[in-house]
């Protein structure tokens, strides 16, 4: 099983006394966040509590684990365990001086959120079914598991330029989805030998790439230099200042697959004549009790139970058991109980799945009517895992501060029309839905048969919950494909009314003999198109107050509260909607003789455009400009010169004489432009750069001086690697940095980068590093 590393259970030291110094108010909340995302600790919206995404390596869970996530849940979170898409488990609800209490209670049970968000290696996947599956080419949970405790010990590792993940599938049905991921890894078996094919440059999110074949096979004995070569050259060449275009995939776009083959193969060449790397031999083998033959009462539950639920392993007389969880929130009290009807079989695993679900693997057939009844007595919608009502959603706007729309809330309303109008028909068990709140694709739906993807629109200024219509896309090694935009936009208080009409056009249409995905790509547009047509409208807000409102909520639909993201970007279209049509009234203002209202109309937009990313959703001039002033100017984000942006606003009048409102169409020109420089500036998390102080940088004479005494790691690091980027190859640069953590890792680091490290000197209570450019 896996080991947490002792490293990792020691530097919980040093994050306790990070969380300590935030709550004592010694350190900001940006320091705060860049020292606890890599730990998997994420703000919910608000920023007031937190939540932990603890890693569970190939989704493995044994019972006195899954328990232990239970009781933890309980003591510090909400009492939900929530499942993720990437076989995560995620306790919600965390108070900020909970936090390092959730961390000390499960490394005791070799769990830990480490790593589980900012730039670094993500829980590795696999196929939930491995080493049991009767399609399976060998057991790949063995290498998942070994190269998550090889990888994590490494900080190189959380020092990437962005997030890398990485999918185990332990045969060509891809149950992993390896080619949406940074590294897929397919098992193959080649002259009696295995190995894995490998992919590179998979990924989902607003730009979702397949990834492409880099190793047509490779020795597992080869695993651990072959992945450590690519997060290495990812290491090296990833942009760290683009962080729209900083993913793996984008890298490889960049440089060529190529030069990116050329990259890697110097990187894994130079790692064989210099390291040694052998992953840790892991056995999940058990002592299986005898096989019985199967027996069992025939009521009509238990026949459905065995039909969608249960499916027979490689080893004779036991069964895999899928639980559907909705929406992949597991009551804590029901994991408890779970835990307990197998407590019996010391055989047993729990696996977190994909689609957000919890199996139980090794359970004896003839013991499954007994299961299944006592399935029935808890509070748990467990049946027909895997159909189309098993849909799986992100947490959208729920908890996440980059959620547009409430995807559990539309969600369970879709759960409640298909029960309601498809169990047993022949689209029930050939198509799936998955929904996203926002562009991310935290819910997959790049890889959805049929999906959405929140977005929001204006309707006479106020935000309206709309969806994106995806089809098409299915996981499966080189046949994977991703789901195309349809084109289609409904409002949020249509989509059930618009997927019930296009399920029955299709259920209308198909045989049991179907072949579903031919049919959607053949057929499935058209249909959307033409039931579309009756909901795409949004009545006036006095006409029609509901749509206003999205599913699961009772107030009115607000961006309030969407923030700072911690893993990736949300609301760019907002943004670049206002930022266009401001550029639309300028041009205008143009041809009417620089026209006052036009000119207006464009600062307004242009104020207002990054507003959404602070969480504010202004309704009148009054609250755009104040607004921009405390979040922009006095944040020294903008020039000092629009400090009084709202007065000058109130004080254009249409009677100004052609010069003056010339003068003025040059003040929006030039608005516009800052704004959109600031706007190309900002990083996934919405972070914006602070204007310049001339006492940040000291230019010596013989060197540059760089000040981070007090800057955590990674945030050390990646400070003095964009500073050595404005430099010149020769120039030098002295960097004072903390004992501890920070002298450790930074000069190792920069070395990696081919720096070289001229001095490092210990001062009173610090260091000094000279470094000269490479």
């Amino acid at each position: 099983m896996f080991k947490l590393p002792e490293k990792i259970k020691k530097d919980l030291e040093n994050y306790s006394k990070a969380i300590e110094d935030y709550l004592e108010g010694k350190s900001s909340w940006q320091r705060f966040s860049g020292v606890r995302v890599p730990w998997g600790n994420y703000s919910h919206r608000g920023g007031k509590i937190f939540m932990g995404r603890i890693r569970i390596p190939a989704g493995v869970l044994l019972p006195y684990q899954l328990k232990a996530l239970a009781e933890a849940s309980q003591r510090y979170g909400d009492g939900m365990l929530h499942i993720t898409t990437r076989q995560d488990i995620q306790i919600h609800d965390v108070k900020a001086e909970d936090i390092i209490k959730v961390h000390n209670f499960l490394k005791d049970y070799q769990l830990s959120s480490r790593g589980g968000g900012g730039n670094t290696v993500r829980n590795i996947t696999a196929c939930p079914l491995s080493g049991v599956c009767p399609d399976e080419v060998f057991d790949v949970r063995e290498d998942a598991v070994a190269l998550t405790e090889y990888l994590i010990s490494d900080e190189v590792s959380y020092n990437l330029p962005r997030k890398f993940k990485i999918s185990f599938s332990g045969c060509s049905l891809d149950c992993g989805g390896c080619l949406v991921n940074d590294v897929g890894l397919v098992a193959l078996r080649r002259d009696y030998q295995d190995g894995y094919r490998v992919f590179v440059g998979g990924g989902m999110g607003a730009v979702s790439l397949t990834g492409r074949i880099l190793e047509d096979f490779i020795l597992r004995k080869d695993l651990g230099y072959v992945i450590s070569a690519i997060r290495n050259t990812f290491y090296k060449y990833g942009d760290r200042k683009n962080k729209h275009h900083n993913r793996l995939r984008f890298l490889i776009q960049d440089v060529g697959f190529d030069k990116f083959k050329e990259y890697y193969s110097r990187e894994l060449k130079e790692l064989k004549e210099d390291e040694y790397i052998c992953l840790r031999k892991i056995n999940f083998n058990y002592p299986f009790p005898k096989a019985v033959s199967f027996s069992g009462a025939e009521d009509k539950g238990f026949r459905e139970f065995l039909k969608y639920n249960c499916q027979n392993q490689r080893q004779d007389g036991f069964s895999i058991v899928k639980l559907r969880i909705p929406r992949g929130d597991l009551p804590a009290k029901t994991a408890e109980e779970l835990v307990g009807l197998v407590s019996a079989f010391t055989q047993i695993e729990f696996r977190t799945s994909p689609e957000q679900n919890l199996y139980i693997v090794n359970f004896p057939q003839d013991k499954l009517h007994n299961l299944y009844t006592k399935l029935t007595t808890l509070s748990l919608d467990f049946l027909y895992p895997q159909t189309l009502i098993d849909i799986v959603a992100c947490k959208g706007s729920t908890t996440c501060n980059l959620g547009l729309c409430n995807s559990p809330g539309l969600a369970k309303e879709l759960e409640r029309v298909i029960k309601e109008n498809f169990l047993a028909s022949t689209v029930f068990d050939k198509l799936k839905i998955k929904i996203n709140g926002c562009p991310n694709a935290c819910g997959h739906h790049p890889l959805g048969m049929v999906s959405f993807c929140g977005a929001v629109r204006k309707l006479k200024e106020r935000p309206v919950p709309f969806y994106r219509l995806f089809l098409g896309g299915m996981a499966k090694a080189d046949k994977t494909k991703l789901a195309s935009d349809t084109g289609i936009l409904l409002p949020a208080k249509n989509v059930p009314l618009f997927l019930k009409d296009f399920l029955k056009e299709i259920k209308r249409e198909i045989g049991d003999d179907t072949d579903i995905y031919k049919f959607i790509e053949d057929r499935a547009k058209d249909i959307a198109n033409e039931v579309a047509q009756k909901y795409t409208y949004v009545p006036d807000y006095t006409e029609n107050k509901s749509f206003y409102v999205d599913w699961g909520r009772n107030e009115e639909f607000s961006l309030n509260g969407l923030g700072p993201g911690e893993c990736g970007a949300g609301v760019l279209d907002m943004i670049e909607a206002d930022l266009s049509e401001a550029g639309i009234f300028l041009q205008q203002a143009e041809k009417e003789e620089y026209s006052i209202i036009h000119i207006k109309k464009s600062i307004l937009l242009a104020a207002r455009a990054l507003l959404v990313v602070r969480g504010i959703d202004p309704k009148t001039e009054e609250e755009v400009f104040s607004g921009f002033t405390e979040r922009f100017v006095k944040e020294e984000l903008v020039d000092a010169k629009y400090s009084r942006l709202k007065e000058e606003f109130s004080s254009l009048q249409e009677e100004l004489n052609f010069s003056e409102r010339e003068r003025w169409f040059r003040f929006a020109q030039g608005f516009i432009q800052d704004i959109r420089n600031l706007y190309q500036d900002m990083d996934p998390a919405f972070n914006f750069p602070k204007l310049k102080r001339k006492e940040e940088i000291v230019n010596h004479s013989e060197r540059y001086l760089l000040d981070l005494k007090g800057t955590p790691c990674p945030i050390n690091y990646v400070k003095t690697k964009l500073f050595l980027e404005d430099l010149k190859s020769g120039e030098t640069l002295e960097v004072l940095l903390d004992e501890g953590e920070p002298i450790n890792n930074v000069p190792k680091s920069l070395e990696a980068d081919g720096h070289k490290i001229l001095k490092i000197e210990k001062k009173d209570g610090f260091y000094s590093v000279v470094v000269e450019k490479a």
